[in-house]
This record gives structure tokens, C-alpha cells and sequence, in this order.
């Protein structure tokens, strides 16, 4: 099922195709997970300011492998 993830401050910021098992994933600290089969909700894209690191420097360890885990199934 696809659910758009939306930031604390109500934007959109990603949609991800996820069976809401949430001992493989959840959405991060201060999201929301909302089922979105219809795909009505864009993700609203903020400019990177210059020099800006890559978005996935941010994410732990273990939220990589939970990534690598879902790509390999």
C-alpha cells in the first residue's frame, strides 16, 4: 500500500510503498505514516541550499540496513 509521509509541520515529504509492519520500518521521529492509494498527496520539495550533504548522511545505521533490507526482498 503506498502512504504519504508528512513532516510535523503537514507537509508531504515522502511516499513510500509499505505493508504498515512497522518492525521492518516506520516513518521517522516526528512524521506521520498516511495510507495514500489514490496518490493525492505530492511530496513538497524544499530547495538544498548550497554545499548542502547528502540527505542520506542523515539516516542511522540501522535505518540504511532496514533500506537495504527492502530493496533485497
Amino acid at each position: 500500500m503506498n502512504y504519504a509521509i508528512f513532516n510535523s509541520e503537514g507537509k508531504c515529504i515522502n511516499n513510500v510503498e509499505w505493508n504498515g509492519d512497522t518492525s521492518i520500518w516506520s516513518p521517522p521521529d516526528g512524521c506521520t505514516a498516511v495510507p495514500d492509494e489514490e496518490h493525492q498527496h505530492p511530496i513538497e520539495f524544499a530547495p538544498n541550499p548550497p554545499g548542502s550533504s547528502d540527505p542520506l548522511d542523515d539516516l542511522t545505521d540501522a535505518q540504511k540496513q532496514s533500506i537495504r533490507d527492502i530493496i533485497n526482498q
